[in-house]
């Protein structure tokens, strides 16, 4: 079957997933060819995890972001776009040790996210993401000739010259934070004096502790200046403007290099405004060419807090923009994929692949963080079943129903034949859950059946999506007051740690996600368990 062109969605219909990965976060985005943030979440970026790990991170954030466009009707992603920072080869995709990810050593971040997601994918050094996601939403627009500089953790830059990005012979260029321009100063790059030295966040808060460790001591944050500073405190105000100098002098090196129309500070910029920008206009006036500086305006971002989502979706935009990716005609071929099989609508089977992918991305999460745990508890659940302990079980909803299914297969079976285990879930006993209610109140259901039931030795595992149901918490504290070993199943978040000895999160805010996870935790217990008593049974 073929299709007219014009039946698929148009280029501005297009969504793209986006990652800006900093030096303290990474963001996953959904969002429009035309700029349209849809939906974001975001998580840490700790700059010593290894590549392996912070790809699973950001897979499991994605896929969140996408379970939550996926349920309000936005189609899955048409390509992936990456902000990161330098060193890297954009074309390849490869990151080499930036400073604030040094434990990224030639990592093939394009690949891996090709192979992932079956989608096109496109890289970008964050400089020259933030510098186009200015010119085509923010201070840039309309302009050819433009230096947009993070001023964030770290410096760097991105350069728009006669209306295209300009990456240099090895993708090098913008790695402006690596320029001397003292003898002395802040270290970073491994140099004291550098620009970056001076003129970034950690820059800031180590020139703090060289001026003043009595005011500024070890342990001091970048915010906690800034905020002294825009409250007034004039040691605080002193220092910025002292930054804003050493910012002008390396901003005047680059207008008269490149003959700028608009130079735009990123985050310190927009946090700080003419405190630090107006300090740098004037250096930028005495020290650059008279007709050079004239001509150039220096701001902060327009874009201010949306400027790292619309850095993340920049890289794939500008490829779209400047003719190096058909939109259309990879949608044209989805278009029919999905006529040829008329029995499944293309939104219902966008639905149900994006809601089989969250899961598997949750799965894979499950596996990296939480296998050690699962195994250890399963040991316990063994350990306490072959020394005469009993297993309660309780939850609500879905969770209830999860924990029957744990109860059917320790007193029934498994897959293994073996003696039948003694297991309970306490919210099968419809008249008892109803009695505790109404004679004393909902949330004691399952911590009066513990009181009775509990004894030393016995197991007791409460499931809780959110970690917060009141009744859950309560009878996992009943079950320690009892002297048996509590054990909660939780997702990401909640309040079971004070309450279980044991506290396994589903790495997810889904509870769709974390109930299947609960369902996979049980099934894999009782592996082990199965394992062990048929074993113990053959011995016999």
């Amino acid at each position: 079957m073929s299709v007219d062109q014009s039946q698929g969605r148009s280029p501005s219909q297009a969504y793209l997933l986006g990652f800006d990965i900093g030096g303290t976060k990474t963001a996953a985005v959904y969002g429009s060819l035309e700029g349209e943030i849809v939906e974001r979440a975001e998580i840490s970026t700790p700059s010593e995890q290894p590549f392996e790990t912070a790809f699973e991170r950001m897979t499991a954030l994605a896929a969140q972001v996408l379970e939550g466009t996926s349920n309000r009707g936005f189609p899955p992603p048409d390509g992936i776009s990456v902000a990161v920072g330098g060193p890297l080869d954009i074309e390849r995709g490869i990151i080499y040790s930036p400073p604030h990810l040094p434990t990224w050593e030639s990592a093939p971040l394009k690949s891996r996210l090709e192979g992932y997601y079956r989608l096109p994918v496109f890289i970008e050094h964050d400089g020259n993401a933030g510098a186009l996601a200015e010119f085509y939403f923010g201070a840039g627009q309309g302009r050819r000739n433009l230096v947009y500089l993070t001023m964030g953790t770290g410096l760097g830059a991105g350069l728009i010259l006669d209306g295209r990005v300009y990456r240099g012979t090895t993708d090098l260029a913008g790695e402006v934070g690596h320029m001397r321009i003292a003898e002395d100063g802040p270290v970073e790059y491994d140099k004291a004096g550098s620009w970056e030295g001076y003129c970034s966040a950690a820059g800031l808060v180590k020139l703090a502790y060289q001026k003043n460790p009595q005011t500024w001591p070890v342990g001091t944050t970048a915010h906690q200046i800034i905020g002294q500073a825009l409250a007034g405190d004039e040691a605080s105000v002193n220092l910025i403007q002292e930054v804003g100098r050493w910012l002008g002098k390396g901003i005047a090196v680059l207008v008269d290099l490149l003959n700028p129309e608009l130079v735009v500070i990123g985050t310190l910029g927009v946090l700080l405004g003419d405190l630090l920008l107006e300090p740098a206009r004037q250096v930028v006036q005495q020290e650059a060419l008279p007709g050079a500086a004239k001509a150039c305006q220096i701001v902060p971002s327009r874009l201010g807090h949306r400027l790292g989502d619309l850095a993340a979706l920049a890289a794939a935009i500008s490829a779209f923009r400047t003719g190096k990716w058909n939109v259309s005609a990879a949608q044209t071929k989805e278009v029919v994929q999905l006529m040829d099989n008329p029995k499944h609508p293309g939104q219902d089977r966008e639905r149900v692949v994006a809601s089989l992918r969250a899961g598997l991305e949750v799965r894979k999460q499950t596996i990296a963080l939480l296998t050690d745990q699962i195994v250890e508890i399963a040991a316990l659940l063994v350990d306490h079943l072959k020394n005469g302990g009993k297993v309660l079980v309780f939850g609500n909803g879905g969770s209830a129903a999860a924990a029957q299914h744990l109860t059917g297969e320790l007193t029934g079976r498994y897959k293994a034949e073996r003696k039948p285990l003694p297991a309970v879930a306490l919210t099968a006993d419809s008249s008892l859950l109803t009695c505790i209610a109404n004679d004393y109140d909902y949330e004691e259901i399952f911590a009066r059946q513990v009181r009775a039931l509990a004894r030393p030795g016995d197991l007791i595992i409460g499931l809780t999506t959110s970690g917060r149901s009141p009744n859950v918490l309560k009878g996992l504290l009943a079950a320690r007051e009892a002297g048996a070993l509590a054990l909660a199943l939780t997702g990401e978040n909640g309040l079971a740690k004070p309450v279980a000895d044991y506290v396994l999160c589903v790495p997810s805010s889904s509870t769709a996600r974390i109930q299947e996870e609960h369902e996979a935790i049980i099934h894999a217990w009782c592996e082990v368990i199965d394992g062990s008593f048929s074993e113990e049974q053959a011995r016999r």
